[in-house]
This record gives C-alpha cells, sequence and structure tokens, in this order.
C-alpha cells in the first residue's frame, strides 16, 4: 500500500461518519413536518425549544469534534427561525377609524406593585389574572365598571363600557366570558389557561394534553360566537406550539403580529423565549398600535392593542 493512501475499511467509516453528520444537520428542518403530529411531545418540545437546541448544539461538538460544528449550526438556526418567524409582523387591515378599543392583558402574579403599571397603561378594557381582591379593588377604583372572580383562576375585568357577565370560571373554562358595550359591542374572553406542565406542588398547573384540551374547547367556542370576539389573557400557549397554530387557525387573528413581538415570560422562563400571553381578534375585526408594557415585579409583561372592525379595503 502506498504512503497517504486510505484502506478501503477506513474509507467507508469517514463516509459514513459524514453521513451521520448530515443525518443530524438535516434533523432538525424536519421539526415543521413533524410538530403537530407528534401530540404532547411536540407540545413539551416547543415549550423548551431555544434552551433543547443550545444542548443539542453543545452536545454536537463534544462528541464528535470539528464535524459536530455542522449539526450544531444547523440545529441553532432551525430553532431560531421556529422561535422568531411568529414574531415578524403580518399584513393586516387598520382599524375602521373611531371604532377602535384599546384592550390590555395583564399577568400581575398576585403583586400589588403591578398596579400603578396598570393605572399608567389606561386600556379602555383590561384582562387581569392571577388577580387578588386588594389589587381588584385598587383596578376598579379607576374604571365604571368592573367584574371580578376570585377562584381558580382568579381574573378581574375593567371597563370603560358597561359589561355583562356571561360565564364564570369554572371546570373546563379557564376564564371569564363577559360581553362588552364598546361603540361595536364584543364579547371577551378574559383567560388564564393553566400552563402545561407537570407541577409537584399542586399548584395551578396542568398536564400538556389536558392543556391542548382546554384550548381546543376555547377555540371552538370562540369560532361559535356569532358576533365579534377578543380572546385576550395568560393563554400559557406559546406561539411556536401547536395550541397557538389551531387557534389562529379557527378564525382568530394574533394582533400583537401587526407589528415585531416577542417574548411576555421574563422570570424565571426567560431563556424559553415564551411568547404566551396573547390578544386575539374574530373573523372581520383586526388590531393596530400593539405594544408590551413592564408590570413591575410580575413574571410577565402586560400587552396591550386597538382592536375593532378592520377598515374595509378596495375590493374587500
Amino acid at each position: 500500500m502506498e504512503r497517504g493512501t486510505i484502506a478501503p475499511p477506513a474509507r467507508r467509516r469517514v463516509r459514513a461518519s459524514w453521513t451521520l453528520v448530515l443525518l443530524l444537520a438535516a434533523l432538525p428542518w424536519t421539526w415543521w413536518l413533524l410538530r403537530d403530529g407528534l401530540g404532547v411531545v411536540g407540545d413539551v418540545v416547543a415549550i423548551v425549544l431555544p434552551v433543547l437546541a443550545v444542548v443539542l448544539a453543545v452536545a454536537a461538538l463534544a462528541v464528535l469534534g470539528r464535524r459536530g460544528l455542522v449539526p450544531a449550526v444547523s440545529v441553532l438556526l432551525a430553532a431560531a427561525l421556529a422561535t422568531l418567524a411568529p414574531w415578524t409582523p403580518e399584513d393586516a387591515a387598520p382599524v375602521r377609524p373611531g371604532a377602535g378599543v384599546t384592550v390590555a392583558s395583564a399577568n400581575v402574579t398576585a403583586t400589588p406593585a403591578t398596579v400603578p403599571a396598570l393605572r399608567d397603561n389606561a386600556a379602555e378594557v383590561l384582562a387581569v389574572v392571577e388577580n387578588t381582591p386588594a389589587i381588584d379593588a385598587a383596578v376598579a377604583a379607576g374604571y365604571p365598571y368592573h367584574l371580578f372572580a376570585d377562584s381558580t383562576p382568579s381574573v378581574g375585568v375593567y371597563s370603560r363600557y358597561p359589561l355583562r357577565l356571561l360565564q364564570d370560571p369554572g371546570p373546563g373554562f379557564p376564564g371569564m366570558r363577559v360581553a362588552v358595550a364598546a361603540p361595536t359591542p364584543f364579547v371577551l374572553y378574559a383567560m388564564h389557561v393553566p400552563k402545561p406542565w407537570f407541577s409537584g406542588s399542586g399548584g395551578y398547573w396542568t398536564t400538556p394534553g389536558e392543556h391542548h384540551r382546554l384550548v381546543e374547547d376555547l377555540a371552538a367556542q370562540a369560532a361559535a360566537e356569532p358576533g365579534p370576539v377578543v380572546v385576550a389573557g395568560d393563554l400559557n400557549s406559546t406561539d411556536r406550539a401547536r395550541d397557538y397554530r389551531l387557534l389562529v387557525g379557527d378564525g382568530l387573528t394574533d394582533v400583537m403580529r401587526s407589528r415585531w413581538t416577542g417574548p411576555t415570560s421574563v422570570t424565571m422562563w426567560r431563556a424559553f423565549l415564551l411568547r404566551i400571553d396573547h390578544v386575539l381578534v374574530g373573523h372581520g375585526w383586526c388590531g393596530q398600535a400593539p405594544r408590551q408594557f413592564v408590570l413591575p415585579h410580575s413574571d410577565h409583561d402586560g400587552i396591550t392593542a386597538t382592536v375593532g372592525p378592520c377598515t374595509v379595503t378596495p375590493g374587500g
């Protein structure tokens, strides 16, 4: 054998090694094909995706050395695309002039320090979850109309327009359904769907499978409303998971995507880049001027947008 040549078995091992590297590099891009078919496994992967991608990239480099750079970069790029794509602006008609209502949602984590931020936001309709009687009293002082359910979940709705309670929180319905007598009346779903994770403490958490069932029921009920509908609250549905796609695929529009948006879970889960607080509107309605605002000492940012009937566009 001449010096410098590679024996056939060694050559096959090199080819097999690079085949494995390329397969590993291609694997992350199957996410878009497999994610909904994976069921609750896909739901869990969607939650942890940014952190999981970093772990897998480090593992590829540790196990494969220099060759691991290819799958490492691939998994990071795929995870970045999956995370950032639902934050990008979507084309939508603006709200008809004079018909808009400013709606805000805030998970205040039962923290009284959030009250000044809620007041400063000055939304015309405000949904507050993880509420308390003390926070309710403080916020209600600034609104002529309000409803409060000190239950599980604890939800309050505060409004410049008259309210009528349609449905209280109860088994299978984690929120409050309210008729809002705005210039264009609508039904508001002020929601706090429990976190799709396993809780060892017995807190207000649920399994990923039960979370999906709750979101399925919410989507079906909102779609059955005969008139305008707004869904606002902490849905604990990351925008890269099937629950979010179920909501926006069932006739609801994510008005926070009228502009670039970003994560709303901002403390212990910050590294997971989770956008789980949403304002969604039904058919014929649009949103504009969305923004996030800080809720001091809460583990969420608040969100707000102007919603209402869409401007009629030429040919629309």
